[in-house]
């Protein structure tokens, strides 16, 4: 039995292809990794505590599939870790339909990590636009 497929909002369609924009624009300004609450205030959101970015990052990876690119969400991060210097989504915050919907296992976040930071974001962010 699959799925039903869910239909994507315009204003998840939106914010999704924002959130690829945010990180993008992040990684060429030589941020390791954005925020939950980063994420949500440069999204303008009214909850800037990161809490109803799971949906936009589900669809964000969607969008990142589809340009071959790797899933930004990894690269949204709990503040704890990122002040640690070892920046990681945090437990719980991201769904297991998140991993289960983005072909992704926590193991493979370090990895999709560094194939983020290694994207040529002007071209990558240029398609984006296309």
């Amino acid at each position: 039995m699959t799925e039903p497929e869910t239909t994507v909002t315009p204003l998840t369609a939106q914010r999704a292809r924002a959130a690829i924009r945010i990180v993008g624009q992040a990684l060429q300004a030589g941020e390791m990794a954005v925020t939950y609450s980063e994420l949500a205030r440069r999204l303008g959101m009214s909850k800037v505590n990161g809490q109803g970015l799971n949906a936009y990052l589900i669809e964000a990876a969607a969008i990142c599939a589809e340009l071959g690119l790797p899933n930004i969400g990894v690269l949204v991060v709990s503040q704890d870790s990122l002040a640690a210097g070892t920046p990681m989504p945090a437990e719980g915050s991201l769904s297991a339909t998140f991993y289960a919907k983005t072909g992704l296992d926590r193991e493979d976040v370090p990895a999709e990590q560094a194939r983020l930071r290694a994207v040529d974001w002007a071209a990558a962010l240029a398609r984006l636009d296309a």
